[in-house]
């Protein structure tokens, strides 16, 4: 934006460079060619004027869009941490319940080992698979959790680059009108000062 905002002051100030030395130039002398040269002058200036509200105008778009995004990716983000802190603490909670019952089972079991060897070892594989089960499945809801939200934040991303092209085709659209009408200003200063040498 400040490259083409520097091409409109570059404009405006050739124009009203052009027109002091048409008013000192030109052969033509009196208030009607300094009126001329006065409204071409005054309308390069709102011109430029009304385009550098319009960019100015366009980038608060933009950055309003920015920012909307980054709120909804923080969120998410904030959204998928809290998601992830919960999981881990209720597998930890459920792991140590399973190690409890194990000591326990060993405790009990171990008082008679000669007997019942082979019951303890039977009995103890039933709460460690649970205990591993436990986990598996925590480590996989983690994982659809993350999956989940990476696709939210892409689509989120996705959404502001959807909403930012409009805005974006939209300034192209005002520099490419600025162009043409600084191109006709030129000519029609050109025109004038060209009447006024005739």
């Amino acid at each position: 934006m400040a490259k083409k905002g520097g091409f409109l002051l570059g404009a405006v100030i050739g124009g009203t460079a052009a027109a002091i030395a048409a008013l000192l130039l030109a052969p033509k002398s009196g208030k009607e060619l300094r009126d001329e040269l006065a409204a071409q002058a005054d309308d390069f200036l709102d011109m430029a004027s009304d385009y550098t509200d319009m960019a100015k105008e366009k980038s608060a778009e933009l950055t309003d869009i920015a920012k909307e995004k980054a709120q909804d990716l923080s969120q998410q983000a904030g959204d998928l941490a809290g998601s992830v802190k919960n999981k881990v603490n209720h597998t930890a909670d459920d792991a140590e319940n399973e190690s409890e019952d194990i000591l326990l089972t060993l405790k009990e079991q171990s008082e008679d080992l000669s007997q019942r060897f082979k019951k303890s070892a039977d009995e103890l594989k039933k709460p460690v698979n649970h205990m591993n089960e436990t986990v598996k499945d925590a480590s996989e809801d983690i994982l659809i959790d993350v999956k989940d939200h990476a696709a939210k934040a892409g689509q989120t991303v996705n959404e502001g680059l959807d909403e930012a092209k409009p805005v974006a085709k939209e300034s192209k659209e005002l520099a490419d009108m600025a162009k043409e009408d600084v191109k006709s200003a030129k000519e029609e200063l050109k025109t004038t000062l060209t009447d006024g040498e005739k």
